[in-house]
């Protein structure tokens, strides 16, 4: 008998093992040279782009470059629906061009999108990618989007650097108005990207005071085992922010030396159940904010507070109630506020968003004038996240109203990647998966990712810093008959972005050819080669192992003089050295390359 115990558990062992698989996904990476020349002649630009880790579905758009500061509270569109303020601006957006693993090539006639030509000078173009034909990869079953529960991403580590597994933080759902009491406990769980997404073991977990959850974590930046975390007072009127210090599979520790004996408090014109917000958010430097917004019904504010998140004490507030406060929707019959309810930062910048109202924007968090702060605004007319267009939906408070929370699209949250494209989750749209905006505001499309139904989405989270983990995080599409599903999901995703020119400078034209050792190295399993072209011509990059066979061609084409990268993926071949030999005009170079596992 006792043989066939130890049979079973060996065999039991095996089946766990088998079954446990750590989240590896492909990851997307689109690149293209970092200087294109083109004359503005009216010839067509053919763009080489080369695509790794998953295809790609892409928008190329041609912004103004060094305009910003001639550009200067402008509003444009239907309704006034556009507004930007000292940044540069779209001319051109292409429509949605599907690319395939490898060598591509972007077209593009040199017309804006009222159909005029370009006039020659210097631009800035984008690529944006998402692959819209993959299945789905699951990243963890152990922490879930919430409707009304802001997510926090974390991708540095206490001493500024970057780190291997991005975390996730989950503050819990913020919508409860069940009357709790101050002293209720919450609970708040990390999980880092990376691990078995079956292994609950891996889920880290604590509990803090809160009654009305309001919104997410945010870390101290040199000290991630202390956060902040936000809360309602059961009486409704007064939110509070706490500093715990996190204590594992445990109740976390308030630091009463931070603030008013560990809080800072404010008071709002929301009601209990209505308090949705970003909770507190820190900008990775000395700053908090949190908001004083209502959108249950007939509150007038709309602050960004800031808060020295050293001591506690209140700096200042940001009035944003013209943008977010409508008194002519409240007399329609649809509320006075939208919020915001979701702060993003990055890059320096702080994007705002709500599922209740038409309104996106960004802001610059460190504005010398209030006029200054918002950069741009994305409200009604444009239908990129609009509220109540045509057809008008049944319940709705009438045409073009933007502040009203009966219809849609719901954007349960908002994200933006490293080159400032933003986007949201668009439930109650049909088939679509999230709404896109341009780096400056400019409404481009509802899109759909592989498989997507008109169920629910409470998610769409981009992770863009060069991790092995890079890719859009959503929820799936289960339908009504498998339930919702709110669990984490992958798909690839990719941004990139150049200048155009009619000529290549001396600065920018390669003296001769070059190749660069591929970074990481070592590394596992994806890693960057760049290189350097003199001139335009057939260029070859291949991957071979030590016994000198190919094992991947990552280019095979013509390419354009100057900067080029190309990443290879070699999750699925075996650790050890392999050699990467580019080639282009006659000239090659040879690395050495390792891959450990």
């Amino acid at each position: 008998m006792k043989k066939v115990a130890l049979l079973f558990t060996v065999l039991l062992f095996s089946v766990a093992s088998v079954y446990a698989v750590n989240f590896n996904p492909p990851v997307m990476k689109i690149t293209a040279a970092s200087h294109v020349q083109y004359m503005f002649d009216g010839s067509a630009l053919s763009m080489p782009v080369t695509v790794s880790g998953s295809p790609a579905a892409v928008y190329f758009e041609v912004f103004t470059n060094g305009k910003a500061a001639s550009m200067s509270k402008v509003r444009n569109g239907y309704l006034g629906w556009h507004y930007v303020n000292k940044i540069d601006t779209c001319l051109f957006t292409s429509p949605l061009t599907q690319f395939t693993i490898g060598n591509n090539t972007m077209e593009w006639n040199g017309k804006d999108d009222a159909g005029n030509m370009v006039a020659s000078g210097n631009y800035t173009y984008y690529l944006f990618g998402f692959d819209n034909t993959s299945t789905r990869i699951q990243a963890t079953q152990q922490i879930t989007f919430q409707p009304w529960g802001p997510m926090t991403l974390t991708t540095k580590n206490a001493t500024g650097a970057l780190l291997t597994q991005p975390t996730l933080t989950q503050g819990g759902e913020t919508r409860s108005g069940d009357g709790l009491s101050d002293t209720h406990v919450r609970g708040i769980s990390r999980w880092a990207l990376g691990g078995d997404p079956t292994d609950a073991t891996l889920l880290e977990t604590t509990t803090a005071l809160a009654n009305d959850t309001c919104g997410g974590v945010a870390y101290q930046p040199n000290d991630l085992n202390m956060f902040f975390y936000d809360s309602m007072f059961s009486g409704g009127a007064t939110k509070v922010t706490r500093k715990y210090q996190w204590v594992p599979s445990g109740a976390s520790v308030l630091q009463t030396d931070w603030g008013v004996d560990g809080e800072f408090s404010y008071s709002g014109t929301w009601g209990l159940g209505w308090n949705y917000g970003p909770g507190v958010v820190s900008d990775g430097g000395d700053l908090l904010f949190m908001v004083n917004a209502d959108i249950g019904g007939t509150g007038t504010d709309c602050q960004i507070i800031y808060v020295n998140m050293a001591d506690g004490t209140e700096i200042k507030r940001l009035d944003l109630s013209e943008w977010w406060v409508n008194m002519d929707d409240l007399a329609r019959g649809g509320q006075a506020g939208g919020g915001p309810t979701e702060l993003w930062l990055q890059n320096g910048k702080l994007g705002l968003g709500s599922h209740t109202t038409c309104v996106n924007q960004m802001i610059n968090p460190y504005y010398e004038s209030d006029g200054d702060a918002v950069l741009w605004s994305n409200t009604n007319g444009d239908k990129i996240g609009d509220h109540n267009w045509e057809p008008i939906p049944t319940g709705s408070a009438g045409p073009w109203v933007c502040n009203d929370y009966n219809v849609g699209p719901y954007k349960y949250n908002f994200s933006m990647d490293s080159n400032l494209f933003s986007a949201f989750p668009s439930f109650d749209s049909g088939a679509v998966s999230f709404g896109l905006y341009g780096p400056d505001g400019t409404g481009i499309s509802y899109d759909a990712l592989a498989g997507e139904t008109a169920y629910q989405k409470f998610g769409v989270m981009f992770v863009d810093y060069g991790s092995a983990y890079d890719g859009l995080l959503c929820t799936s599409n289960v339908g009504s008959t498998g339930g919702v599903d709110t669990t984490i999901w992958w798909v690839g995703h990719s941004t990139t972005k150049g200048t155009l020119s009619p000529e290549i400078s001396v600065a920018d034209a390669p003296a001769a050819f070059s190749v660069a050792q591929n970074v990481p190295n070592p590394f596992n399993p994806t890693t960057t080669i760049n290189f350097n072209l003199a001139k335009a011509g057939k260029v070859t990059v291949d991957v071979f192992n030590v016994a000198g066979q190919k094992v991947a061609s990552l280019v095979n084409g013509t390419m354009s003089m100057g900067s080029h990268s190309v990443t290879w993926n070699a999750s699925k071949l075996s650790a050890g050295v392999y050699f990467c030999t580019v080639k282009a005009n006659g000239a090659s170079k040879t690395l050495k390359m390792t891959l450990l596992k």
